[in-house]
Order: C-alpha cells, then structure tokens, then sequence
C-alpha cells in the first residue's frame, strides 16, 4: 500500500534521502525484460521533480549510451520516437498530464513501454499493459523522492541492459559512501554563501541535469528564481551579459575532476570576469570517488541548500500554491 503523510515535514524527507536512496536499490523491477534488447532510442517522459532523473541519467550516459538517450519535458513526443525505441513514463503521481499525452503518442506510435510512478492512471495502464515497472510509495512531494524516483529508473535502464553492471555496482556503492552529515553541513555553507543573491549556476555540460536538479530545489522549495547555464556554451553569449553583472551576484561554480581539460581553464578566465564585475564566485566541489558519488553527493547538497534558504527566507518549502493554482484552472479546460 502506498504512504500517505497529511503534512510532508521537507527537512525530515531531505534528511532522509540518503535512507531513501538505500531503501530504493532494494525495490525489484516488476515484470521485468526477460533480456536486454537493442533498441535505437530511449526517451524518458517526465516533469518537473519526476522528469529531472531521466534529464540527470541522460546526462550521466551521454558519453556511453550506443543510443540516442533523451528525456523529454513536454506533452509532445520527438518525431524519432518510434517504434524499436523504448519509452519510459516516469510519473510520480502516475497522472502528469503531460507526460500521459506524450505517452498516448508512445503507444500509438508501437514503442516498448516501461514506467516509473506510484500508481494513478500510469500505474493501471501499465499494470493492464504489462510493462516492466518500478514502483514507489506514494503521498509525498515528487521533488523529495528523488533518490526513488532515479534510483528505480536506474535499475529499470539496468534491467534493460541500458545502464551497466559496472556503472549499477558504482551506483550502489555511491549510496553506501554517502555523508549525510556532511552533505547538510555544506549545503547549509552554501545557502549562506549565495543569500540575497542573484544566484547564476554553472557546470561542465555533463552536469546540467543536475543544475537543473538545484533550480527546480530553490525555486519550489526555497521559492527563489536561479539561472543555469553550462560551459562551455556559456562563454560564447551569456559571458558577455555579465557586462551588467555586478555585487548583486553570485556565480556557482560546480567543478569535478570529470569536467573536460579546456572546460576547466575556461571557467578559471571566466570566474575572473565575474569577480572583476563584482560579483562573490563560489566554487562547489562534490565528494566522492566516483562520478556517481559526486553527483548523489551534489544532489543532497542542493536540497540542503534549498531547505536552509526556504527556512532563512520564512518560506514553506512544501508549498507550491502558483503550481496548484495553475492545475485547478487547467483541469476546469479539461
């Protein structure tokens, strides 16, 4: 039977996300590929705190995937996606309206299916379907199951042979090396460091997923507007922008030892142009010894970044009273 809490308490769940994430390795894929299969694409459906895992996956298998490997936030289905290419719709509340339209256009269109969700309509349509499923535990907000939400599409895209033995065994040990404690104390440092801020994220292409992942916390949690970009992109237009930039801002900088050798000089020369505008520059550098590690370990940062602001500013971090706002009105245009 799926949770249901009457008052999701955001700090107990971002301190839990580590239990969370243990919890869900644990969690079979239900009717399961009986073997892997060679699809020529894979899309992943998804909004919102429910689509930003296919973005990040995406991101994490962009250099190793033999296949087009793309998330898709909308309600409209890229004209490649057809059949001999896998669809999964990763919904946590199993009825997203968007991810269910694009989804409609999956099945006419003759994709392999496969889901991710805690039930709703997505969960009776591929229970009636039979499509290999992860099931979560519902009642909570989506944004806070992240490590459920990832971790099943994870072992979904191992199922299908997508995502490596390798890579799943450096999965699971980057859940086993998290730091909890540690992840809190510098989220918390980094919250302080950007505070009443003009708050500018930036990273090496590999790592927009998970910038996107850090907006998404502080505009829902924290209610803040954010900017990401990434390098190199970056330094040939939004670099110029910074002409207006000043003491206002503040310019994140996540740095690993996966970024690309001339990304790395590039946001040296970069960070100066901020600096010489005024503006603070603060440089985030994930523990871990893996890529793996280091993004779960930057995800549990950015969260606590997120709820220490929401809690600094006197915001709820739970509430998300524009998003119902704009559900209600749509669904009296059903």
């Amino acid at each position: 039977m799926a949770e249901h809490n009457d008052a999701p308490d955001m700090r107990r769940l971002i301190s839990d996300l580590g239990a969370q994430m243990a919890a869900a390795l644990t969690v079979p894929v239900s009717r399961p590929p009986s073997e892997g299969a060679a699809f020529r694409g894979v899309a992943v459906l998804g909004m919102g705190g429910s689509g930003i895992g296919g973005a990040i996956l995406a991101d994490m298998l962009r250099a190793t995937c033999p296949v087009p490997f793309v998330a898709v936030s909308d309600q409209v289905l890229p004209g490649w996606v057809g059949e001999g290419c896998l669809v999964v719709a990763s919904s946590y509340s199993g009825n997203t309206e968007e991810t269910l339209a694009a989804l409609d256009e999956a099945e006419k269109r003759g994709c392999d299916l496969a889901a991710v969700t805690s039930g709703g309509t997505l969960g009776s349509r591929a229970e009636k379907g039979g499509w290999p499923t992860v099931i979560m535990p519902g009642g909570n907000p989506p944004r806070s199951q992240f490590g459920r939400s990832f971790l099943g599409l994870c072992a979904l895209m191992n199922a299908f042979g997508l995502v490596t033995d390798g890579d799943w065994a450096d999965i699971q040990a980057a859940v086993a090396g998290l730091d909890g404690a540690s992840a809190a104390e510098r989220g918390e440092s980094l919250a302080l460091a950007v505070e009443g801020k003009k708050i500018y994220l930036y990273a090496d292409t590999p790592m927009r997923g998970l910038l996107t992942r850090w907006r998404q916390q502080l505009n829902e949690n924290s209610k803040l507007l954010a900017n990401v970009e990434v390098f190199p992109e970056m330094n040939h237009n939004e670099l110029v922008g910074w002409e207006t930039g000043d003491e206002q801002c503040v310019a994140v900088l996540v740095r690993t030892p996966d970024d690309h050798a001339r990304t790395s000089l590039r946001m040296d020369i970069t960070s100066e142009v901020f600096q010489e505008q005024g503006a603070d520059v603060v440089v985030v550098e994930p523990d871990g010894a893996t890529p793996w590690a280091r993004l779960l370990d930057a995800v549990w940062l950015g969260d606590w970044m997120s709820l220490v602001l929401a809690e600094r500013g006197g915001f709820d971090p739970v509430d998300i009273r524009f998003i119902d706002h704009l559900k209600n009105t749509l669904a009296k245009h059903a």
